[in-house]
């Protein structure tokens, strides 16, 4: 599924140019709940049986669907963490489940864990030059990275073009904002610890969401895609974790450019340097290479609980990292190091 979904990937964007595992733990591992406020408690109750169901939801005349995993310990009474998994482009919530075996890990830990759907692609046909080759993908599902707001399509063809984001997708943050308000009212969730993950198209989509709505996560961990964004970041200080390989061929590792087109997208080291500036970080991050073939990359002096790093993995391309032995050069279990990340966050 991951070769299926980065394959798609690099045809869309390509084509639509879209602008913008087992050994290694975290730089500082923590598997406590962060200090702060107590948990939250909920009186009365809110009772839910522990298990992964599929659902839908119905918004702006489409249905959406999620994964929802409870967690064993769940109990109704104490609040729980809450993680959005979301996938990359063409691809849904089962299957990011799948490839980050989050319900087991996630679940493991106490979170409760949603893995939505993203809304169906629109192709711009006649609207963005070479959109014609994507329209097989039309009805696909996609990460809005852009909404609400513009596409800045940058110069492709020697034309500037910026479009409505409701051209090409869903109000997916407006989904997500409908997604944690029901989720919180009918679940005992700790809102102080609410995060979003995701690869690829829906890294991007976890970054827009730490920009639109920074306010309701404590962090966000993007895997192969911080750099896709648009206008990003903006105000209000949210801890960030990026995984991303240094030979990534479909969100390019130094930006600007994919498969032959120049659409301003920042390298992923601008982007986390974007983010240290927003969370009120020194700009003098101190490196570690706690394996061979990983680089941490850490700012300090960040708002008080705020933490920026940037995992960057030697050699490796366009996946979700996940070693198939512990002496695998330059590969980490991405989902532990993600969640030993949020362990260690709260807002």
């Amino acid at each position: 599924m991951g070769d299926e979904i980065g394959g798609v990937a690099r045809a869309l964007l390509g084509a639509v140019v879209l602008a913008s595992v087992v050994g290694v733990t975290s730089a500082d591992p923590s598997h406590a709940v962060p200090s702060g406020p107590r948990a939250q408690r909920c009186s009365p109750s809110r009772a839910a049986q522990a298990g992964t169901t599929a659902r839908t939801m119905q918004l702006d005349g489409l249905e959406r669907r999620y994964q929802l995993t409870i967690p064993d310990r769940y109990n109704g009474r104490r609040a729980a963490p809450l993680v959005l998994n979301l996938h990359g482009f063409g691809g849904t919530g089962e299957a990011q489940d799948a490839l980050t075996d989050m319900p087991k890990l996630a679940a493991a830990r106490g979170y409760v864990i949603a893995s939505p759907d993203g809304g169906p692609l629109k192709v711009p046909l006649g609207v963005v030059p070479g959109a014609e080759s994507a329209g097989a993908f039309e009805g696909r599902p996609f990460w809005n990275i852009f909404s609400p707001g513009t596409v800045d399509f940058g110069p492709p063809h020697g034309t500037n073009l910026g479009i409505e984001s409701s051209l090409v997708g869903a109000d997916d943050v407006r989904f997500v904002t409908q997604l944690l308000d029901a989720l919180e009212q009918e679940l005992c969730i700790d809102t102080h610890r609410v995060y979003a993950t995701g690869m690829s198209n829906g890294a991007g989509m976890a970054t827009t969401l730490g920009c639109e709505l920074g306010k309701r996560f404590a962090a966000i961990a993007p895997v192969s895609g911080v750099n896709l964004t648009g206008k990003c970041p903006g105000r209000g200080a949210v801890s960030v974790l990026a995984v991303h390989g240094d030979a990534d061929d479909t969100v390019v590792y130094n930006g600007n450019g994919l498969l032959g087109f120049q659409f301003g997208n920042p390298s992923v080291r601008e982007r986390m340097d974007q983010w240290a500036k927003r969370d009120g970080c020194s700009l003098r991050p101190v490196t570690k290479r706690p394996e061979a073939g990983v680089t941490v990359t850490r700012w300090r002096g960040c708002v008080k609980g705020v933490d920026a790093q940037l995992w960057t993995i030697a050699g490796w391309g366009h996946e979700w990292p996940r070693a198939a032995s512990a002496g695998q050069r330059g590969v980490i279990d991405a989902t532990k190091v993600v969640l030993d990340f949020f362990d260690a966050h709260r807002r």
